[in-house]
């Protein structure tokens, strides 16, 4: 029994009040490696049997067009759908792999999962049939996740982060954190946030570039993390479950008082038509001129702002490493602003430039230097 378990009857307390704040809110689920399947209506506070899932070793499950409409996709590669909110599952389709180990479903419906070492499968015929769409370099990938702006983001237990802006088509280095023991990766708003197995949480707010430990669990053994209704919410393997709105307060607020937690779910519908998320941030950079443009000669950035702020930008490369950096300025008010920037001792090729505000906004675009 862990140490956190003998508190249970403390955790069921709090969950009281955090069960309030949820009602009406979407259900969450959990996945066990029994094939049991756990929901709670309650954020987490108190759970109850769903059903028995067909296999044992499911590893994401997530909403289509409905919230009664589930897809599950196992390690071993075969896809289920549920029309009955979970209670009864009918296998759909297959993968030819047999390390799977993330799951998401698109803007625009495809279910996609990702292996172990790299590749992604993407479906869009609800499962039934998969095509190998991309393949990412490095292995030991543990989570797939959307991202704002219609993106997605992979992530390796090495602490490597992915990105990709076309539906996972291409990808690209998005950063790197440095641990070796990263378990998943989710969004909440605009920021990104990676859990770790021994409980120290990671947060992004410039898509995935740069990384600031945040807050940390009291556990040895967490697996499993989502975003639901405004706030995280991770579980340990025994089946504590923990909330937060920041990533970095967290609250003990149930237990499934099962073994052993896989993945944790909403019923929350993820096809939305559009690739823009109406979460989208109100800081805009607009893309340097010229460009390209002659690394010596520089171009002119511009943004704006929805009001005072200070900015920071840098410049990252296709491997996503920092070619060169401007200090932190003060701009004030709403509007559109320029400067004129000539970073020395820049190679040819493409660059991220990514704006960071003080205020946690963050922007993107992308110029290019010739020589």
């Amino acid at each position: 029994m862990s140490s956190i378990r003998r508190f249970t009857f403390a955790l069921v307390l709090a969950g009281v009040a955090w069960a309030s704040s949820f009602a009406g809110a979407a259900n969450l689920f959990a996945i066990l490696d029994t094939g049991e399947l756990y929901v709670s209506s309650t954020g987490g506070a108190s759970w109850a049997a769903q059903g028995t899932l067909p296999v044992r070793d499911a590893v994401g499950l997530a909403a289509g067009a409905t919230s009664s409409d589930l897809f599950m996709v196992t390690r071993s590669g075969s896809v289920y759908r549920s029309t009955d909110a979970g209670s009864s599952w009918t296998g759909v389709g297959a993968i030819t792999a047999s390390d799977v180990a993330g799951f998401a479903i698109g803007p625009f419906g495809a279910v996609l999962a990702l292996t172990r070492s790299g590749s992604l499968y993407s479906s869009s015929n609800q499962g039934a049939s998969f095509t190998a769409v991309a393949a990412l370099a490095a292995s030991d990938w543990v989570s797939l996740a959307r991202g704002p702006l219609g993106r997605l983001y992979a992530l390796a237990a090495t602490g490597q982060v992915a990105e990709s802006k076309d539906q996972g088509s291409t990808w690209s280095t998005a950063g790197v954190l440095t641990v070796s023991n990263a378990v998943a990766i989710r969004r909440l708003g605009n920021d990104l946030y990676v859990l770790t197995k021994t409980g120290e949480v990671y947060r992004s707010i410039n898509y995935g570039a740069g990384w600031t430990p945040v807050g940390a669990l009291i556990s040895s053994s967490m697996g499993a993390l989502v975003d639901m209704g405004g706030s995280l919410v991770a579980a340990a393997r025994e089946g504590e479950v923990a909330t937060s709105t920041n990533g970095a307060a967290w609250s003990w607020v149930g237990a499934i008082n099962q073994l052993s937690v896989i993945a944790l779910a909403t019923d929350t519908p993820m096809v939305t038509g559009v690739a823009e998320e109406s979460t989208a941030p109100r800081f805009l950079a607009r893309a340097p001129f010229p460009n390209p443009s002659s690394g010596a000669a520089g171009a002119t950035f511009s943004f704006s702002l929805p009001g005072a702020d200070r900015v920071s930008v840098s410049l990252y490369d296709v491997q996503g490493r920092r070619a060169a950096s401007r200090p932190e300025e003060v701009f004030a008010g709403v509007d559109q602003h320029a400067f004129r920037w000539a970073p020395q001792g820049l190679a040819a090729g493409t660059y991220f430039v990514r704006y960071t505000t003080a205020s946690g906004r963050a922007a993107e675009t992308r110029w290019t230097v010739v020589r």
